[in-house]
């Protein structure tokens, strides 16, 4: 006769915190802990202190004001095995709303489609100041946009120069107006790890960018946030948006980095 299984073992503390993570979706990306203990149905208590311990490990981040929470990027380590079916693009959009929302600007990811960047993904902030109407798909020029010059100083140095002199023979004028801020920013990038464009492809707007992915040109993209220029007007402003870009990047990365699913 066969012995009764005994009962499996359950740790309440990680199904408690599971439950809180599953009350976020597309359609409630941002709550508070008074609507999350009702979802879940736990005290509320329990669900401050469950959000706070999951804040400090990267699965949720706070608002400005510490109230409400949504996922963060750690959440992905969770289904890592399952990345392969999701796309960068989407997988990009909360960091880059995120730094829309914080810049009351705009924040994209782009990529290079022959002599411009091509927009993947493009956030813009709910109180946002912008004097241009870019979405997915629009395309801004290599040679004068901020995005463009992230690009191009994310590549090896001698990709960089082909595409330099592929723009020069075939974007003379828009080259000359570009080269002497573009080799400003390429050395302010070399010491702080991202671009700045103030002006360059629309007057009145600022771009901050960084670049993500490997140095080769079908393996590179770039993460930016823009705003009016007044609004990112001092350098501190400037330097606060940089970080916050560097570390959407690196949070990034490990979705770049994984192997290429097989068929």
């Amino acid at each position: 006769m066969r012995k009764a299984a005994g009962p499996k073992p359950v740790v309440n503390a990680l199904v408690r915190g599971l439950e809180v993570l599953r009350c976020f979706d597309y359609s409630r990306q941002s709550l508070g802990s008074s609507e999350i203990a009702r979802l879940a149905g736990l005290p509320q208590p329990t669900v401050w202190r469950l959000c706070k311990t999951l804040e400090r490990e990267g699965y949720l981040v706070a608002d400005a004001g510490g109230a409400r929470f949504r996922p963060g990027l750690a959440v992905l380590t969770l289904g890592y095995a399952a990345l392969g079916t999701l796309d960068l693009a989407e997988l990009a959009r909360p960091p880059l709303q995120e730094l829309a929302d914080r810049f009351r600007g705009a924040a994209g990811l782009s990529t290079r489609d022959r002599l411009a960047m091509l927009y993947l993904q493009r956030c813009e902030g709910a109180n946002a100041f912008l004097n241009v109407n870019l979405r997915v798909g629009s395309e801004i020029p290599i040679a004068t946009s901020g995005t463009g010059w992230a690009y191009l100083a994310g590549l090896a140095p001698d990709a960089r120069e082909a595409l330099v002199a592929e723009i020069r023979r075939r974007q003379p004028e828009q080259w000359r107006r570009a080269e002497k801020p573009f080799r400003k920013a390429l050395e302010d990038y070399r010491k702080v790890g991202y671009v700045t464009n103030l002006d360059v492809f629309f007057n009145g707007l600022t771009t901050v960018a960084t670049p993500i992915g490997r140095p080769v040109p079908k393996a590179l993209y770039v993460l930016n946030c823009s705003a009016l220029t007044p609004v990112l007007g001092t350098e501190k402003l400037r330097r606060e948006a940089g970080l916050a870009l560097l570390d959407a990047a690196k949070r990034l990365a490990p979705v770049l980095e994984r192997p290429p699913r097989r068929g």
